[in-house]
């Protein structure tokens, strides 16, 4: 079994890294694949080139033989839409998790082509902020019936560091130290990101 994370990583963050890492042993995923965005429909736009983005996932997740990293949403250029992901991966695999929170979980039928991706591929839905398993499976039953088995609720643990969060501190010179992992901090400050 496989999972896909996409997002925009900007910056991957311990965050990231711990929940991928929870749900992999928690669903004993042989492979957890990290897949930013090129560019999402839900975002403006991003503070760190896609090259940026692609090296510092690469640093965080270097020390983790169950986690790679995969292109394709960068190298298709233009908006990143779910569904395109999900077919190149269902291609190379055959059974498919896709990770994703709440946040973004909660507005599925919004997602182009949704119904097609849920006949595709799983969700490992992590609960975030407030949001409780009842209202995640209340949802689900309201939307999507015939699918519910597509779906699976994790209590993630709640880490409270955000991107967002990381990029405010740099901008104001603060530490960002114990937020993202070293190597990702040292080549933050070496190419001068997120200033």
């Amino acid at each position: 079994m496989i999972a896909i994370y996409g997002g925009s990583f900007d910056p991957i963050h311990i965050g990231h890294l711990r929940l991928a890492e929870d749900v992999r042993e928690e669903f004993n995923f042989r492979q957890v694949i990290f897949v930013p965005a090129y560019i999402s429909p839900f975002k403006e736009g991003y503070f760190a080139s896609p090259e940026d983005r692609i090296n510092m996932i690469k640093l965080a997740i270097k020390y983790n033989p169950y986690f790679s990293f995969d292109d394709f949403e960068i190298k298709k250029g233009g908006k990143s839409y779910t569904i395109d992901t999900i077919r190149y991966f269902k291609e190379k695999f055959e059974n498919l998790f896709f990770i994703v929170g709440t946040d973004a979980f909660l507005f599925l039928h919004k997602w182009k082509d949704y119904e097609e991706l849920i006949n595709l591929t799983n969700f490992v839905v992590l609960l975030r902020g407030n949001d409780s398993k009842e209202l995640v499976k209340n949802y689900i039953e309201t939307n999507f019936p015939k699918n519910k088995n597509s779906f699976y609720i994790f209590q993630s643990r709640k880490i409270d560091i955000s991107s967002t969060e990381i990029r405010k501190k740099i901008k104001e010179g603060r530490s960002i130290k114990y937020l993202v992992l070293p190597e990702v901090e040292e080549y933050i400050k070496e190419k001068k990101l997120y200033l």
